[in-house]
């Protein structure tokens, strides 16, 4: 059983699913005692790690004086990768404070696989084009969908997840990261009837690279879904 309460760790969870990546792109654990509260795992490069623990309020000679005296520690995080350094060490006056750190890190996490793997610079591509064929081609963006549009929605997401349940098949993507795909197609083609045009697709144009970040870390299926993206959605 946890050391933390259980709505401390959903508050862990509910940090993990930022407009980065969602908590299931992490291994999270709850250490039952000792001085680690929670660890944190990237799945897709275990390099990459966050702890929250609890450590001496002073560091180096200064907490082993202290120590002697006080035995207070501060809740803290050790981070790879830092806002600078491979590996960082934070000390905050709260747990709260070590929460809200994690979306920092997730940060840290995309800006270093930019640096190795063409993967953000290909989507932040796709989102540039996105936004191009919503500019040209939506017009009165503050009217509603059509009936027909709506219907020509789903058959094009529909088709598009034909296209993920393929590389599941050939084991390219995980049975969790398609049902990832399906509940993300599920909240787009539901929203086609509750928003306008334009705002419809933007926030379709958001989820879709939201997918593609959580699927598409190997080039091959990267290469796959976009070409496939762009063609069923029109953008070629």
């Amino acid at each position: 059983m946890s050391q933390l309460k259980k709505s401390t760790v959903k508050l862990v969870y509910d940090a993990l699913d930022n407009k980065i990546f969602s908590s299931d792109d992490f291994a999270v654990e709850f250490p039952q005692t000792g001085d680690t509260l929670v660890k944190i795992e990237f799945i897709h490069n275990q390099e990459y790690y966050f702890h929250i623990v609890e450590l001496p309020k002073s560091k180096g000679i200064a907490a082993a004086f202290a120590a002697v005296t006080d035995n207070s520690k501060a809740p803290s995080t050790i981070e790879c990768p830092g806002d600078y350094k491979r590996v960082e060490e934070n000390r905050f006056e709260s747990f709260d404070s070590c929460i809200r750190r994690i979306q920092s890190w997730c940060g840290n996490i995309r800006a270093d696989l930019n640096t190795r793997m063409p993967v953000y610079q290909d989507l932040e591509e796709l989102k540039r084009q996105f936004e191009k064929h919503i500019h040209e081609n939506i017009e009165q963006p503050d009217d509603p969908l059509s009936e027909i549009e709506i219907q020509k929605i789903y058959k094009k997401f529909d088709s598009l997840y034909e296209e993920f349940q393929k590389l599941s098949e050939e084991n390219k993507i995980t049975k969790i990261q398609l049902e990832e795909v399906r509940r993300e197609f599920d909240i787009i083609k539901n929203n086609a009837s509750d928003y306008p045009k334009g705002m419809w697709a933007t926030l379709t144009k958001n989820r879709i690279v939201q997918v593609m970040k959580k699927v598409a870390l190997s080039p091959e299926g990267r290469q796959i879904l976009q070409s496939s993206v762009k063609r069923i959605l029109g953008l070629d």
